[in-house]
């Protein structure tokens, strides 16, 4: 089993572990081979809204980046997990979650029916999808095979109700018996448009499609990346080995300019000031080829996984009150007579959203660093520019003073000092009271 394969399991796990109803259609086999390998779940309708969640917490346990989410419709989420191997390469996992499976503006199968696991029901499922996606892989077809000899009068029926013609019925019959889907690969594009014609769109389905359409317009999926400054041969075999290492993601990227309007996201190389700007990436070529391609392959990922959290806060990040929605808006747009009446000081940069559930007498001095999914309770204080790495909590009245870096997934617990560096994932409380001490004693 491959990281990928140890990755899709911990994620069946930990959604087990939470009394989650799930079950597993497929891990990409039925996808063409320049497609990242998907995992494919079913949920129940009442669990679909609370899976990017889920999906957001495993990502956290296991150090992973959520860079891609995006709904297909309303009864289905598309995410793409990202974290790094051995030597530093950038790896990634398409997940797909549903709750009835639906492909364009056509529900092929109900949530019941996939929840049931039959056998004719995942065989047929299996091959609609790789049917629409135009790829009978080897590993594919052995598995159809398998789920054929369990039911085979089933999976016939099966077939019937998405493809009534004998002549088709007949072709993947044979082919599911004896193993030799040659044909069915080479009749791919006919049975496509058998199967859409044999599945009449409701119209619940199309207008569900209708909004995702409408929502990719004003927040489309894909992402432009403009690689700009000065040119030389560094920045096009950096941009052909970032290419290369991104593709599963879909980016579209190019060299530009000095001006690049149509890019989200720019690549600076060798610019004389490091810009602002979190829309654009300053990179340096002088520590050489390998590691200038790490440096921005890291940023990009970093950028896409702060997109992914500013476009679904509420999913992510969590569900803040109404007054830390109107200070975060204050400290972005620098109002300051908003913050003085929630007795806030912020004057660093909040990139990404926040977790505030009670947003009172925050302090935060410029030259602070926060990162993604942070929370700060009531009466945080940062002081003297740390570095607040992503996933940490920190408790009521903590305070974290010093040029210190908090690493990613710590938790300070309340009232607690910090002064020194704090390791990811670790945990830092105020010590007891002691007989010998008069005072409480901080970190």
């Amino acid at each position: 089993m491959d990281d990928r394969g140890y990755v899709a399991q911990a994620l069946f796990d930990r959604l087990s572990a939470g009394g989650m109803r799930l079950r597993v259609l497929g891990d990409g086999r039925g996808y063409p081979e320049r497609a990242p390998p998907v995992v494919q779940l079913a949920v129940p309708p009442e669990a679909l809204p609370g899976m990017p969640r889920a999906i957001a917490r495993f990502c956290h346990e296991l150090d992973l980046q959520l860079v891609v989410l995006a709904p297909e419709d309303s009864r289905a989420w598309r995410c793409i997990l990202a974290w790094s191997d051995e030597v530093g390469r950038p790896r990634f996992m398409s997940v797909r979650v549903c709750s009835d499976y639906c492909r364009g503006w056509r529900c092929y199968l109900r949530a019941a029916e996939l929840l049931a696991g039959a056998p004719e029901t995942l065989f047929s499922h299996g091959l609609v999808d790789a049917v629409e996606n135009g790829a009978v892989s080897p590993e594919c077809a052995a598995w159809l095979g398998s789920l054929w000899s369990e039911d085979r009068r089933g999976a016939i029926e099966r077939i019937a109700r998405f493809w009534p013609s004998s002549a088709s019925i007949r072709l993947i019959a044979q082919a599911a018996k004896h193993g030799e889907w040659s044909a069915v690969r080479g009749s791919l594009g006919a049975l496509r448009r058998a199967l859409r014609r044999a599945v009449v769109p409701e119209p619940g389905d199309l207008m569900a499609r209708l909004g995702v359409a409408a929502r990719n317009l004003v927040q489309p999926a894909s992402a432009t990346i403009a690689f700009m400054g000065r040119e030389s041969s560094v920045r096009s075999e950096v941009m052909a080995q970032v290419a290369r290492d991104l593709a599963p993601l879909g980016l579209t990227l190019f060299e530009a300019g000095k001006h690049a309007a149509r890019a989200a996201l720019r690549v600076a190389f060798d610019a004389h000031e490091d810009p602002k700007s979190q829309e654009v990436i300053a990179v340096h070529t002088d520590r050489g080829l390998a590691a200038t391609v790490v440096e921005v392959e890291r940023a990009i990922l970093r950028w896409l996984e702060c997109r992914v959290e500013r476009r679904y806060p509420r999913a992510l990040v969590g569900a803040n009150p109404v007054a830390a929605r109107i200070l975060q808006f204050a400290v972005r747009h620098r109002l300051p007579l908003i913050q003085f009446f929630m007795n806030c000081d912020i004057g660093c940069r909040l990139g990404s959203p926040v977790l505030m559930p009670y947003p009172f007498g925050i302090v935060i001095e410029r030259g602070a660093s926060i990162g993604s999914r942070v929370t700060l309770m009531h009466q945080v204080s940062l002081l003297g520019g740390p570095m607040i790495e992503d996933n940490v909590t920190l408790g009521p009245g903590a305070k974290v003073i010093g040029a210190v870096r908090v690493g990613r997934g710590a938790t300070i617990g309340p009232n607690a000092v910090v002064t020194e560096d704090v390791p990811s994932h670790d945990t830092i409380v105020v010590e007891k009271r002691r007989r010998d001490r008069r005072s409480v004693v901080n970190v």
